[in-house]
């Protein structure tokens, strides 16, 4: 009896322990505007897209820009230049806000 006692109050210690640990564990806060992010690229235009993205070579992928300036990403566009860019990612998806080209700030539309 005292043996089976013993046995659960260990099991009980443990589950209660696995708890607090998960609880004190250290969590990533991401900030409601997202994920920061430095990519450098090419900037493409593709309508079936919605318009001007980032071809990434480091990292590599497509990021869409959601704050687009149509006449400065148009000039990027033709010189066919790798920039790079900061900014973050929006929650959920690889839609890229820009807040740096180049070191350059960058104020896309409203």
């Amino acid at each position: 009896m005292k043996r089976r006692n013993l046995m659960r109050i260990v099991l009980v210690l443990a589950v209660v322990s696995y708890f607090a640990l998960a609880g004190c564990a250290q969590r990533q806060v991401q900030t409601l505007e997202g994920t920061k992010v430095t990519v450098k690229g090419k900037v493409e235009f593709m309508q079936a897209l919605g318009g001007y993205f980032v071809m990434g070579e480091d990292p590599p992928g497509e990021y869409m820009i959601v704050n687009q300036d149509r006449k400065l990403l148009q000039n990027l566009k033709t010189s066919g230049k790798t920039v790079t860019i900061d900014g973050h990612y929006t929650i959920g998806a690889d839609h890229l806000f820009i807040e740096k080209i180049d070191g350059q700030a960058y104020r896309g539309k409203e």
